[in-house]
């Protein structure tokens, strides 16, 4: 009975999260092109769902599969696990208000869009680190 619940929760994550993924797709029109500026904006496109996917990803992994006794214990230690909680939260926050604000610039929207996409990358790669610092219990 508790692999049922355990299974039916995996389960429920796992269809939230895609869900969230179609409807960022239907939203942002991956391959919709701007007639002026159709490289940067299908740059940023791309990029804000492949940092959407790591993202989710990286949630999802935490929240089953991380060792949380050890992990907690031994970041407390060695005081990273308030660096880990802010890449974290600007992980959330910054790609997030960069495709949201993206409209509001008119004159140097080409280099918005770079700017983001370069952020997008690099916040990718911050999860992918925090992904090798995790213990994880599979």
């Amino acid at each position: 009975m508790n692999n049922f619940f355990q299974f039916l929760l995996h389960f429920i994550f796992i269809a939230t999260f895609l869900f969230v993924y179609i409807i960022a797709i239907i939203i942002l029109k991956p391959f919709r092109l701007h007639r002026k500026r159709k490289i940067s904006t299908i740059s940023l496109k791309i990029s804000y769902l492949v940092y959407l996917a790591f993202f989710l990803a990286f949630v999802y992994l935490v929240l089953f599969f991380a060792d949380n006794e050890v992990n907690t214990e031994e970041n407390m230690e060695n005081g990273s696990s308030a660096i880990y909680y802010i890449i974290v939260l600007l992980s959330f926050f910054l790609p997030n208000i960069g495709i949201m604000i993206r409209r509001r610039f008119k004159k140097n929207r080409s280099k918005f869009n770079y700017v983001v996409t370069a952020l997008n990358f690099l916040i990718i790669l911050a999860l992918v680190f925090l992904m090798s610092q995790v213990q994880w219990d599979f």
